[in-house]
């Protein structure tokens, strides 16, 4: 018997937004789980849907389709993290503007298509998704060949906001469900972060990490990292103590 994905759809303008919704609620290997216009309103949407699912634990979320609309690349980042954080992104923007299909992969997403694209591309590219491959559109085929045929010189890794924030908290001793606390997150979202992380600084264990993020100044000495006087926040140094009492 075919599996049914369960699947969300993330994207600010009404009309795509709409167009998706009949599309994948019309597909018979869909269900449709929640549909938004922003990354940080489908935690919320998923929870109020979740008296409708049937008894037992919350199924998973498969696919998150995700819409990228016109904005700067640390934004898009930022947008792409927030949705890995809960499922596989496949990605639907413009690419024609000019915008790397080879750095939306790198961003954490499974897949890439066109907003031009046929409705069966869409719905392959949701069920390879799910399956955990790389679906690129055969329209961004060659966009991605020359992207990738550019030379490449090495630069320091970018980390998006809140894995800077995870890895400080990792710097400072905490354990996964601690941080997952302190950022009001879910456990296997810190841990999907960190393996971000190690593979962005190509590091494996947390020492090495660690050492990693002072050399290129992604972490601020030990005297910085003391609060000013007078502040109520702990820094790293007094969580390290904590953490090991």
């Amino acid at each position: 018997m075919p599996r049914i994905w369960r699947v969300a759809i993330v994207e600010q303008h009404t009309l795509v937004r709409r167009g998706l919704m009949s599309l994948l609620s019309a597909s018979p290997g869909v269900r449709l789980a929640a549909s938004v216009a922003e990354p940080g309103a489908l935690a919320a949407a998923l929870a109020e849907a979740a008296p409708a699912e049937p008894a037992g634990p919350a199924p998973r979320l498969d696919v998150v389709v995700l819409g990228l609309p016109a904005r700067s690349d640390e934004t898009h980042d930022t947008v792409v993290e927030e949705a890995c954080g809960l499922a596989r992104v496949l990605i639907v923007a413009d690419f024609t503007d000019g915008r790397p299909v080879a750095a939306a992969l790198r961003a954490g997403a499974h897949g890439c298509v066109g907003r031009m694209s046929a409705e069966d591309e869409l719905l392959g590219a949701v069920d390879t998704v799910a399956r955990g491959g790389i679906h690129v559109d055969p329209v961004l085929a060659d966009h991605l060949h020359a992207e990738l045929r550019q030379p490449w010189a090495a630069a320091p890794p970018t980390l998006a906001r809140r894995e800077i924030e995870t890895l400080r908290w990792l710097a400072a001793g905490l354990t996964h469900r601690q941080i997952a606390r302190r950022m009001a997150l879910t456990e296997a979202t810190v841990s999907t972060y960190v393996k971000r992380i190690r593979n962005k600084l190509g590091v494996g264990n947390k020492a090495d990490l660690t050492r990693k993020a002072f050399e290129l100044g992604l972490l601020p000495g030990p005297e910085a990292q003391r609060p000013a006087s007078g502040t109520t926040d702990p820094s790293p140094h007094d969580v390290r103590k904590t953490a090991a009492a």
